[in-house]
């Protein structure tokens, strides 16, 4: 067979030549600029337009990927490593080639997005996948291990996987910001990275056989909470036509740009708090923060746990409203809806935290005993919640990781689902619960365990068996399914359910896939009941 000549798409900056992979099967661009460089006195300002070029460019290698604050991401790994029940030595040389694997280029020059597509004609009119990729705000790329696969373009869809800022370079809130914004506000410029990537997406994917009214976001963790904001904001309304939220998590979906709620600081506040532990004072700080370096900057937010993580904010424009506001109102994206979480999402995260519950992470916690902000939290559920979780009142490990699971992702995911079907969208809901094999393993069905599946991704230190490679298959078609026609179901695959608020049902992701009953509801309603009362707190404070 003859080797096909290098694909070449005109895009509105110019040409590109990518590659073909997969046997000659899909074409691949990578490193395609669809902002300008985020660097200089556009640090911490909304993204720009992306530069025209001459000529042909090559898009053959990833381009960098955001600064990273990464303080907790070699311990998040080994717990992955130490959790699957391998043997000291494996676990052992494994951690080493995790802490000396090569890492991708960081820089503030980071607005790049890859392309994978297996029929690059702009007649094709396939549908759009756009990956968010996740890492708490703070970490993570597109171009991560897990997401470098063919397999969703391989069934006939187009594939896009994007950088966005992170961290102090994507969610710094700070008063001299909000002045010279034309709009008011500040922070959330991952956000709006992620929405200038999208409008990328509608004016160019055509020229890689995509559809720009076929469009599907779908992201995991703080890529699954972006999704979220984007079905919340009305700048990103019309970008996109189905929604696939893995594991949302909460970071930024109480956070607000000038007040606090409860415990939780404004971003203002913690911005403020930052320029001044930074030495920043006087007139002019943005001046003087922008002319600091990235390892001035960075030496802080990565040694300070509380300063060091900035978050997306509640602005009033960007994101006018709390995701958790915008679905318990109607007001969100009126897509259809595919969302879960995994069986056991606390394995990975309790450990990185000090307390069982994110919202109070920064309170000191007692030598024994329940931390009173969470009695106080639940009020009258209490004694039912520590029935549910028996040993939480005695700080028991175990007990601590199942509820730290449920409440931030399982029961998150539910409380979605419950208001998009309530208001007569399309939804579905899944519950991953593949466990690594060995009867030793610790992980259970962890965070971010679904990724490899999803991807189609075997990564060479998780190998897939047999029986994981055919689950992993099954869910590859169900979400390409999805992205086609908003509806995951298709072929000979179990049938997923749609979600019901009266009789509410999950498909079940394991090796024997199944519809059953949300088993977990009681207690995910439990936690729902004190997000609706945050949600009543949250329109107090906008009236």
């Amino acid at each position: 067979m003859a080797k096909r000549e290098a694909p070449i798409v005109d895009v509105a900056q110019g040409s590109l030549r990518g590659a073909w992979k997969s046997k000659g099967t899909v074409a691949v661009f990578k490193g395609v600029p669809f902002a300008a460089p985020p660097v200089g006195d556009l640090r911490w300002r909304p993204p720009q337009q992306a530069d025209r070029w001459n000529g042909v460019r090559d898009a053959l290698k990833g381009g960098p990927m955001a600064i990273q604050r990464a303080a907790d991401l070699e311990l998040f790994m080994h717990e992955i490593l130490s959790g699957q029940g391998w043997g000291k030595a494996r676990v052992g040389l494994l951690k080493n080639m995790v802490k000396y694997m090569p890492q991708p280029k960081q820089a503030e020059d980071c607005l790049y997005l890859s392309v994978r597509s297996p029929n690059p004609d702009r007649s094709a009119k396939l549908p759009v996948m756009v990956w968010i990729h996740g890492g708490d705000h703070q970490d993570g790329s597109g171009s991560d291990v897990y997401y470098n696969s063919n397999a969703l373009a391989a069934t006939d869809v187009v594939t896009v996987s994007i950088n966005y800022r992170l961290g102090v370079m994507g969610y710094l809130a700070h008063p001299e910001l909000l002045a010279e914004s034309e709009h008011g506000v500040a922070g959330n410029y991952g956000t709006m990275d992620q929405i200038a990537a999208l409008e990328w997406v509608r004016d160019n994917i055509s020229a890689f056989g995509g559809d720009p009214d076929n469009v599907t976001i779908f992201g995991e963790s703080a890529g699954g909470e972006s999704v979220m904001h984007l079905m919340t904001s009305p700048l990103a309304r019309g970008l996109f036509h189905r929604a696939v939220p893995q594991s949302p998590a909460n970071g930024g979906q109480m956070v607000h740009l000038d007040r606090p709620l409860q415990n939780i600081a404004s971003g203002l506040e913690v911005g403020t708090q930052f320029a001044t532990a930074l030495g920043v004072s006087g007139p002019d700080q943005m001046a003087k923060l922008r002319a600091m370096s990235v390892d001035q900057l960075y030496g802080l937010a990565r040694t300070d746990r509380f300063l060091g993580n900035h978050y997306p904010v509640i602005d009033g424009y960007v994101l006018p409203e709390s995701p958790f506001v915008a679905f318990a109102e109607g007001r969100q994206a009126p897509v259809p809806l595919m969302i879960g979480s995994n069986a056991d999402e606390g394995t990975l995260i309790r450990p990185v935290l000090d307390a069982p519950m994110v919202d109070f992470r920064h309170q000191p916690a007692p030598p024994t005993g329940l931390q009173p902000e969470i009695a106080e939290a639940f009020g009258a559920d209490m004694p039912r919640l520590l029935e549910l979780y028996p040993g939480l009142d005695d700080q028991d490990i175990h007990a601590e990781i199942r509820f730290m699971g449920d409440h931030m992702f399982g029961a998150r995911a539910y409380y979605y689902a419950r208001h998009h079907a309530a208001a007569g969208h399309q939804t579905y809901l899944y519950h991953f619960s593949r466990v690594p094999k060995s009867p030793k393993q610790t992980a259970g069905a962890y965070h971010a365990a679904e990724l490899p599946f999803v991807h189609g991704s075997n990564v060479p230190i998780f190998p897939m068996t047999a029986a994981d490679k055919a689950l992993s298959k099954e869910m590859v078609g169900y979400w390409s399914d999805f992205a086609k026609a908003g509806d995951p179901n298709g072929g000979t695959r179990p049938t997923f359910p749609t979600f019901s608020t009266d009789d509410p049902h999950w498909l079940r992701l394991d090796h024997n896939i199944s519809a059953e009953p949300v088993t977990r509801r009681e207690h995910y309603e439990i936690f729902n009941r004190r997000t609706d009362r945050l949600v009543a707190e949250m329109m107090s404070l906008a009236n």
